[in-house]
Protein backbone atom coordinates (compact mmCIF):
# COMPACT_ATOMS: atom_id res chain seq x y z
CA UNK A 1 0.00 0.00 0.00
CA UNK A 2 0.89 3.59 -0.84
CA UNK A 3 1.68 5.48 2.42
CA UNK A 4 1.92 8.55 0.83
CA UNK A 5 -1.47 8.51 1.01
CA UNK A 6 -1.30 8.86 4.86
CA UNK A 7 -2.22 12.77 5.08
CA UNK A 8 -0.81 13.93 2.36
CA UNK A 9 2.98 13.56 3.14
CA UNK A 10 4.95 11.29 1.94
CA UNK A 11 7.88 12.04 4.68
CA UNK A 12 5.15 10.52 7.23
CA UNK A 13 5.73 6.88 5.97
CA UNK A 14 9.43 5.89 7.26
CA UNK A 15 8.17 7.25 10.68
CA UNK A 16 5.29 5.64 10.72
CA UNK A 17 6.80 2.08 9.42
CA UNK A 18 9.15 2.75 13.11
CA UNK A 19 6.13 3.12 14.90
CA UNK A 20 4.06 0.38 13.50
CA UNK A 21 7.05 -2.17 13.15
CA UNK A 22 6.97 -1.76 17.08
CA UNK A 23 3.89 -1.44 18.51
CA UNK A 24 2.79 -3.85 21.02
CA UNK A 25 -0.57 -4.80 22.46
CA UNK A 26 -1.49 -2.93 25.41
CA UNK A 27 1.64 -1.05 25.28
CA UNK A 28 0.04 2.12 27.31
CA UNK A 29 0.19 0.07 30.20
CA UNK A 30 4.16 -0.04 30.45
CA UNK A 31 4.60 3.71 29.46
CA UNK A 32 5.15 4.91 33.26
CA UNK A 33 7.63 1.39 33.30
CA UNK A 34 11.28 1.90 32.51
CA UNK A 35 11.79 -1.41 31.21
CA UNK A 36 9.13 -1.29 28.78
CA UNK A 37 10.99 2.03 27.37
CA UNK A 38 14.85 0.17 27.48
CA UNK A 39 13.54 -2.83 25.67
CA UNK A 40 11.57 -0.98 22.94
CA UNK A 41 15.06 1.23 22.47
CA UNK A 42 16.58 -2.12 22.12
CA UNK A 43 14.73 -3.28 19.34
CA UNK A 44 13.94 0.50 17.50
CA UNK A 45 16.52 2.22 15.33
CA UNK A 46 16.18 5.66 13.97
CA UNK A 47 13.85 8.53 15.59
CA UNK A 48 10.39 8.82 15.86
CA UNK A 49 8.87 12.08 17.65
CA UNK A 50 5.48 12.09 19.96
CA UNK A 51 2.89 14.88 19.70
CA UNK A 52 4.95 17.29 18.06
CA UNK A 53 8.29 18.54 16.06
CA UNK A 54 10.34 21.59 15.88
CA UNK A 55 8.22 22.65 13.34
CA UNK A 56 5.28 22.77 14.89
CA UNK A 57 7.02 24.18 18.56
CA UNK A 58 9.46 26.87 16.27
CA UNK A 59 6.88 29.59 17.41
CA UNK A 60 7.25 28.80 21.16
CA UNK A 61 10.63 28.49 21.12
CA UNK A 62 11.37 31.97 19.04
CA UNK A 63 8.86 33.38 21.46
CA UNK A 64 10.02 32.58 24.95
CA UNK A 65 13.41 31.46 24.53
CA UNK A 66 14.88 32.86 21.32
CA UNK A 67 18.36 30.55 20.19
CA UNK A 68 21.43 31.80 21.99
CA UNK A 69 24.49 29.35 21.47
CA UNK A 70 25.07 30.22 25.37
CA UNK A 71 21.40 28.57 26.65
CA UNK A 72 22.12 25.90 28.73
CA UNK A 73 19.33 23.46 27.20
CA UNK A 74 18.42 20.07 29.45
CA UNK A 75 16.37 17.96 27.27
CA UNK A 76 14.12 15.79 30.05
CA UNK A 77 13.62 11.70 28.59
CA UNK A 78 15.04 12.60 25.23
CA UNK A 79 14.17 8.81 23.99
CA UNK A 80 14.31 8.50 20.28
CA UNK A 81 13.28 11.94 19.65
CA UNK A 82 15.09 14.40 16.85
CA UNK A 83 13.92 16.85 18.46
CA UNK A 84 16.95 18.45 20.44
CA UNK A 85 18.68 17.64 17.26
CA UNK A 86 16.85 20.12 15.38
CA UNK A 87 16.96 22.55 18.39
CA UNK A 88 20.54 22.30 17.51
CA UNK A 89 20.25 23.41 13.83
CA UNK A 90 18.15 25.82 14.87
CA UNK A 91 21.02 27.94 17.18
CA UNK A 92 20.85 25.59 20.77
CA UNK A 93 24.67 25.05 20.62
CA UNK A 94 24.65 23.86 24.60
CA UNK A 95 21.78 21.01 24.65
CA UNK A 96 22.42 18.11 27.15
CA UNK A 97 20.00 15.08 27.04
CA UNK A 98 19.44 12.86 29.36
CA UNK A 99 17.44 9.43 29.86
CA UNK A 100 16.31 6.17 31.61
CA UNK A 101 16.76 3.89 28.82
CA UNK A 102 21.06 3.07 27.89
CA UNK A 103 19.69 1.86 24.79
CA UNK A 104 18.51 5.33 23.67
CA UNK A 105 21.26 7.21 24.75
CA UNK A 106 23.66 5.12 23.20
CA UNK A 107 22.01 4.82 19.90
CA UNK A 108 21.18 8.55 20.43
CA UNK A 109 24.27 9.89 20.91
CA UNK A 110 25.68 7.99 17.63
CA UNK A 111 23.30 9.49 16.03
CA UNK A 112 24.41 12.85 16.41
CA UNK A 113 27.81 12.52 17.33
CA UNK A 114 28.87 15.15 15.07
CA UNK A 115 26.73 17.90 16.75
CA UNK A 116 28.86 17.45 20.39
CA UNK A 117 25.65 17.63 22.57
CA UNK A 118 26.11 15.99 26.05
CA UNK A 119 23.81 12.45 26.35
CA UNK A 120 23.40 10.80 30.28
CA UNK A 121 21.92 7.73 30.88
CA UNK A 122 19.96 9.39 33.91
CA UNK A 123 16.44 9.26 35.92
CA UNK A 124 14.72 12.56 35.71
CA UNK A 125 13.11 12.03 39.14
CA UNK A 126 16.55 12.21 40.94
CA UNK A 127 19.36 14.00 38.97
CA UNK A 128 23.03 14.84 39.64
CA UNK A 129 23.36 18.03 37.90
CA UNK A 130 24.15 21.03 40.40
CA UNK A 131 21.03 23.24 41.60
CA UNK A 132 20.38 26.33 39.29
CA UNK A 133 22.56 24.79 36.17
CA UNK A 134 20.04 24.61 33.55
CA UNK A 135 18.63 28.01 31.60
CA UNK A 136 15.88 26.10 29.89
CA UNK A 137 14.35 22.26 30.42
CA UNK A 138 12.15 20.56 27.62
CA UNK A 139 9.62 18.13 28.19
CA UNK A 140 7.62 16.36 25.39
CA UNK A 141 6.07 13.28 26.74
CA UNK A 142 7.92 12.44 29.92
CA UNK A 143 5.36 13.77 32.65
CA UNK A 144 2.73 12.45 30.63
CA UNK A 145 4.05 8.53 30.30
CA UNK A 146 5.36 8.84 33.86
CA UNK A 147 1.41 9.83 34.71
CA UNK A 148 0.29 6.27 33.33
CA UNK A 149 1.38 4.58 36.88
CA UNK A 150 -1.74 6.03 38.51
CA UNK A 151 -0.79 7.04 41.93
CA UNK A 152 2.89 5.73 41.54
CA UNK A 153 3.24 7.77 38.46
CA UNK A 154 1.99 11.12 39.74
CA UNK A 155 4.44 10.93 42.71
CA UNK A 156 7.41 10.14 40.22
CA UNK A 157 5.85 13.48 38.11
CA UNK A 158 6.41 15.38 41.29
CA UNK A 159 9.31 14.09 41.93
CA UNK A 160 10.84 15.37 38.30
CA UNK A 161 8.79 18.42 38.33
CA UNK A 162 10.52 19.07 41.74
CA UNK A 163 13.56 18.03 40.19
CA UNK A 164 13.62 20.57 37.20
CA UNK A 165 12.47 23.71 39.22
CA UNK A 166 16.05 22.93 41.50
CA UNK A 167 18.17 22.70 38.19
CA UNK A 168 16.78 25.30 36.96
CA UNK A 169 18.41 28.85 37.26
CA UNK A 170 16.18 31.86 38.61
CA UNK A 171 14.10 32.85 35.75
CA UNK A 172 14.83 29.46 33.84
CA UNK A 173 12.09 28.60 32.11
CA UNK A 174 10.41 24.55 31.72
CA UNK A 175 8.93 23.78 28.48
CA UNK A 176 6.40 20.81 29.13
CA UNK A 177 4.67 19.49 26.15
CA UNK A 178 1.50 17.40 27.43
CA UNK A 179 -1.97 16.25 25.75
CA UNK A 180 -3.23 16.89 28.72
CA UNK A 181 -4.30 20.42 29.85
CA UNK A 182 -4.87 19.75 33.53
CA UNK A 183 -1.03 19.40 34.50
CA UNK A 184 -0.86 22.40 36.71
CA UNK A 185 -2.37 21.57 39.81
CA UNK A 186 0.54 18.48 39.87
CA UNK A 187 3.54 20.91 38.92
CA UNK A 188 2.35 23.27 41.55
CA UNK A 189 1.79 20.83 44.55
CA UNK A 190 5.37 19.23 43.65
CA UNK A 191 7.49 22.29 44.53
CA UNK A 192 5.20 23.34 47.38
CA UNK A 193 5.76 19.48 49.08
CA UNK A 194 9.61 19.66 48.20
CA UNK A 195 10.97 23.31 48.77
CA UNK A 196 8.45 24.59 50.27
CA UNK A 197 5.00 26.78 49.91
CA UNK A 198 6.77 29.57 48.64
CA UNK A 199 8.06 28.44 45.26
CA UNK A 200 5.38 28.94 42.89
CA UNK A 201 5.98 28.64 39.49
CA UNK A 202 5.32 31.59 37.16
CA UNK A 203 2.63 30.55 34.15
CA UNK A 204 3.75 32.80 31.13
CA UNK A 205 1.43 30.79 29.09
CA UNK A 206 -0.62 27.70 28.48
CA UNK A 207 -0.55 27.57 24.15
CA UNK A 208 -2.64 24.64 22.27
CA UNK A 209 -0.02 23.79 19.45
CA UNK A 210 -0.84 21.41 16.83
CA UNK A 211 0.17 18.06 16.42
CA UNK A 212 2.46 17.16 13.89
CA UNK A 213 0.60 15.18 10.93
CA UNK A 214 1.66 12.01 11.89
CA UNK A 215 0.18 12.49 15.28
CA UNK A 216 -2.63 13.42 14.13
CA UNK A 217 -3.15 10.24 11.49
CA UNK A 218 -2.12 7.37 14.35
CA UNK A 219 -4.28 8.82 17.04
CA UNK A 220 -7.10 9.26 14.80
CA UNK A 221 -6.47 5.94 13.45
CA UNK A 222 -6.30 4.24 17.04
CA UNK A 223 -9.70 5.99 17.53
CA UNK A 224 -11.29 4.42 14.78
CA UNK A 225 -9.75 0.96 15.11
CA UNK A 226 -11.05 0.92 18.96
CA UNK A 227 -8.76 -1.23 20.33
CA UNK A 228 -7.98 -3.06 17.64
CA UNK A 229 -3.84 -3.56 16.44
CA UNK A 230 -3.03 -0.47 14.30
CA UNK A 231 -1.39 -2.38 11.81
CA UNK A 232 -5.20 -3.53 10.78
CA UNK A 233 -5.66 0.38 9.83
CA UNK A 234 -3.06 0.28 6.98
CA UNK A 235 -4.51 -2.12 5.33
CA UNK A 236 -7.86 -1.39 5.11
CA UNK A 237 -7.73 1.67 2.46
CA UNK A 238 -10.77 2.75 3.08
CA UNK A 239 -10.46 3.23 6.82
CA UNK A 240 -6.77 4.80 6.08
CA UNK A 241 -8.41 6.57 3.35
CA UNK A 242 -10.70 8.52 6.08
CA UNK A 243 -8.60 8.83 8.60
CA UNK A 244 -6.16 10.93 5.78
CA UNK A 245 -9.44 13.01 5.25
CA UNK A 246 -9.91 13.78 9.22
CA UNK A 247 -6.46 14.50 9.59
CA UNK A 248 -5.96 16.88 6.63
CA UNK A 249 -9.25 18.68 8.67
CA UNK A 250 -7.49 18.76 11.02
CA UNK A 251 -4.45 20.41 10.38
CA UNK A 252 -6.80 22.91 8.53
CA UNK A 253 -8.58 23.70 11.71
CA UNK A 254 -5.39 24.19 14.21
CA UNK A 255 -4.19 26.84 11.22
CA UNK A 256 -7.03 28.75 11.81
CA UNK A 257 -6.91 28.20 15.57
CA UNK A 258 -2.96 29.44 15.48
CA UNK A 259 -4.26 32.25 12.56
CA UNK A 260 -6.75 33.75 15.10
CA UNK A 261 -4.21 33.15 18.47
CA UNK A 262 -1.84 35.83 16.47
CA UNK A 263 -4.29 38.22 15.83
CA UNK A 264 -5.82 38.47 19.41
CA UNK A 265 -1.50 38.94 20.30
CA UNK A 266 -0.99 41.57 18.09
CA UNK A 267 -4.32 43.12 19.51
CA UNK A 268 -2.65 43.34 22.46
CA UNK A 269 0.63 44.54 21.47
CA UNK A 270 -1.05 47.58 19.45
CA UNK A 271 -2.81 48.53 22.95
CA UNK A 272 0.12 48.39 24.60
CA UNK A 273 2.51 50.67 21.74
CA UNK A 274 -0.38 52.97 21.68
CA UNK A 275 -0.57 53.33 25.48
CA UNK A 276 3.14 53.38 25.67
CA UNK A 277 3.46 56.34 23.22
CA UNK A 278 0.66 58.24 24.83
CA UNK A 279 2.56 57.74 28.44
CA UNK A 280 -0.89 56.37 29.80
CA UNK A 281 -1.61 53.34 31.62
CA UNK A 282 -1.31 50.55 29.48
CA UNK A 283 -4.58 48.48 29.25
CA UNK A 284 -5.30 44.96 30.67
CA UNK A 285 -4.07 42.64 28.94
CA UNK A 286 -5.99 39.38 27.69
CA UNK A 287 -5.93 36.41 29.46
CA UNK A 288 -3.06 34.85 27.38
CA UNK A 289 -3.45 31.46 29.43
CA UNK A 290 -5.84 29.27 26.74
CA UNK A 291 -7.64 27.54 29.58
CA UNK A 292 -8.78 23.90 29.16
CA UNK A 293 -12.93 22.91 30.25
CA UNK A 294 -12.64 21.69 33.75
CA UNK A 295 -13.17 18.24 31.85
CA UNK A 296 -10.82 18.09 28.69
CA UNK A 297 -13.46 18.45 26.60
CA UNK A 298 -14.05 22.04 25.29
CA UNK A 299 -16.68 23.14 23.49
CA UNK A 300 -16.58 21.82 19.64
CA UNK A 301 -13.38 19.93 20.89
CA UNK A 302 -14.17 16.19 20.03
CA UNK A 303 -15.41 13.79 22.23
CA UNK A 304 -13.18 11.43 21.94
CA UNK A 305 -9.81 12.59 23.60
CA UNK A 306 -7.34 10.63 20.96
CA UNK A 307 -8.91 13.06 18.10
CA UNK A 308 -7.56 16.37 19.91
CA UNK A 309 -5.68 17.80 17.24
CA UNK A 310 -3.45 19.70 19.53
CA UNK A 311 -1.11 19.44 22.41
CA UNK A 312 -0.75 21.46 25.28
CA UNK A 313 2.35 23.81 25.82
CA UNK A 314 3.03 25.21 29.41
CA UNK A 315 5.36 27.45 29.64
CA UNK A 316 6.36 28.29 33.06
CA UNK A 317 9.68 30.33 34.90
CA UNK A 318 11.37 29.66 38.33
CA UNK A 319 10.93 33.33 39.31
CA UNK A 320 14.18 35.44 39.53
Amino acid sequence: MCLSMMAGCDELAAPLRQYLALERPQETAGYSNPNAWESRYEEQEGTFDWYATYNELRAVFQEFFPPRPELRVLMLGCGNSALSGEMHEAGYRSVTNIDISASAVKKMEEQFSVLGMEWRVMDATAMSFEDCTYDLQVDKGTLDAMMHGGSVGEGLASAMTAEVWRTLRPGGRFLLISHNGQRQPILDDALEAKHGPSARWEVLELRKCALSPQAMLINILRSKLNGRPLREGFRDPELLREASVETKAAIRKMQIVEAFRLFKARKVQQRKDKAAEEGSEAPAEVEPIQRPAANEVEDGAPSDPRRQPYCWVYILQKPL
